[in-house]
């Protein structure tokens, strides 16, 4: 019998989501908080009517990598429970789970595969609440260090996640980031790499300071062949002899398209060679992302070949190189929250046709209240010979360091500079003018400019608005 404070907090749950949706306000985890508190365990009663469990986290590439997971299993007939709002603290957890509940604390669909991102703070205790039958490991970056401080501290969480988590429970991880190839490394359980199969083509120079320069085993100097992703690449420790393996699932990029995609080759353990498909988001971060998507379908018992041909329909998440149409012109949203994700950006932008660019930079709490990230990446190149505007919050901010920028040691402005605001979309519709009809726009924005960027196209009817 399903117990009366349980059936409390799913009606609550539902309450608090009715009223959040036809009236705007709130966020999509206020289901999980009013359900949390009437039965704190409600989650995992819920959960415990699953089939396997997916946790995934890490830095960057969380939504996108769930995002891809969840398009793999459901165009594979399996059915899907997710936070695909995004929401992923323990709250927003809940709230997917209690959203598919009915009263009686039974799920609609008994047996679904759950997938869950799950924030890197939070991933311990969204773990030690379910049970986890494949646990991603996307990457660790510099990120929201007031918040987090500095990535030892999430190691150390992982660590203790890891040694905790039951040996049934496969990993999957990046075997490109040195300190998640020595987390895995001595771990009693399955396990699945994925990485790059192949070092990267040569890319425009992004200037960027790496996050792991010693070795995560001995500390002693940690030697790279290439790299690929900010500290992802090919290492080697001067010391102890810790290197780098080749990954289980590899990716390989065969052709790139700029901001419009790319072809990628994947080899995986029983394929007998590379087997490639068109993917519909760009760059080195999204190839990463969808290895470590086709490495957990295939982990839950979706085939290879299945799992890498359902990326040719993949469709962006809300937020990730989503594209839109104004007055004849191109608007590509994407998130640049800490210096990987802003030199991956540059990088994208310059290969491809991007007429002019639009920052949009926020310190709110969902930001990093610590924006001082962006001095660590040169957008200079990016910007040289284009119209391109800076809003949002910290927008003079950023604007110094875009003063300050030059590569070839010049200070001053990039001739091109449209508007400076406060207001991102009186700074949108400035871009918006510089440039003729049939151009393309990138929109490089942090999580809370972004979300209020897209609020805006929503309101317009230009957008849908991301799921609840």
């Amino acid at each position: 019998m399903w117990p009366g404070r349980y059936r409390l907090a799913v009606a609550a749950a539902r309450a608090v989501s009715t009223v959040s949706r036809h009236t705007g306000h709130g966020g999509t985890a206020l289901p999980g908080m009013a359900a949390s508190r009437i039965a704190p365990d409600v989650a995992a009663r819920i959960a415990r009517d699953l089939g396997p469990i997916v946790l995934i986290s890490g830095t960057n590439g969380k939504t996108t990598t769930s995002h891809l997971l969840v398009q793999i299993l459901e165009r594979c007939g399996w059915e899907v429970v997710a936070n695909r709002s995004g929401a992923n603290l323990e709250q927003g957890v809940t709230a997917a789970l209690v959203a598919d509940a009915g009263l009686d604390g039974r799920l609609a669909r008994p047996g679904a595969v759950g997938v869950f991102e799950v924030d890197e703070a939070a991933l311990g205790t969204v773990a030690g609440n379910v049970h986890v039958s494949q646990l991603v490991l996307l990457n660790l970056f510099r990120d929201q260090l007031d918040r987090f401080g500095e990535t030892d501290a999430l190691v150390h969480r992982w660590e203790a996640l890891l040694g905790a988590l039951p040996a049934t429970s496969a990993v999957i991880s990046c075997g490109d980031d040195p300190r998640l190839a020595r987390l895995v490394a001595d771990r009693v359980g399955p396990s699945i790499a994925y990485g790059l199969s192949a070092p990267p083509a040569i890319a425009p120079d992004v200037s960027l300071t790496l996050d792991v320069p010693s070795c995560p085993r001995c500390d002693a100097r940690l030697d790279r062949s290439w790299t690929s992703v900010g500290h992802l690449g090919g290492f080697a420790c001067a010391g102890c002899g810790f290197r780098r393996s080749e990954p289980a699932v590899g990716v390989r990029i065969v052709a790139s398209r700029g901001i419009d995609g790319q072809t990628l080759a994947f080899r995986t353990p029983r394929s007998g060679g590379e087997r490639s498909v068109e993917i519909g988001l760009p760059g080195m971060s999204n190839a990463y992302n969808a290895a470590a998507a086709v490495a957990a379908a295939m982990s839950v018992g979706v085939p290879a070949d299945r799992a890498i041909d359902a990326l040719a329909e993949a469709s962006p998440a809300f937020g990730r190189f989503e594209d839109l149409r104004i007055d004849g012109r191109r608007i590509v949203l994407a998130l640049g929250k800490n210096p990987a994700s802003l030199a991956e950006l540059t990088r994208i932008g310059l290969e491809s046709n991007v007429a002019a660019v639009l920052f949009a930079v926020n310190d709110a709490f969902a930001d990093g209240q610590d924006v001082s990230w962006f001095w660590d990446v040169d957008v200079s190149p990016l910007l040289d010979g284009r119209p391109f505007a800076v809003t949002g919050d910290r927008a003079t901010d950023f604007l110094l360091r875009v003063k300050y920028g030059g590569q070839d040691g010049t200070q001053g402005f990039p001739r091109g500079l449209v508007s400076a605001s406060e207001e991102p979309g009186e700074a949108l519709e400035a871009i918006l003018a510089a440039i003729p009809a049939g151009e393309t726009v990138l929109v490089v924005a942090t999580y809370t400019a972004l979300m209020g960027l897209r609020r805006g196209l929503v309101g317009r009817g230009l957008l849908q608005d991301h799921p609840r």
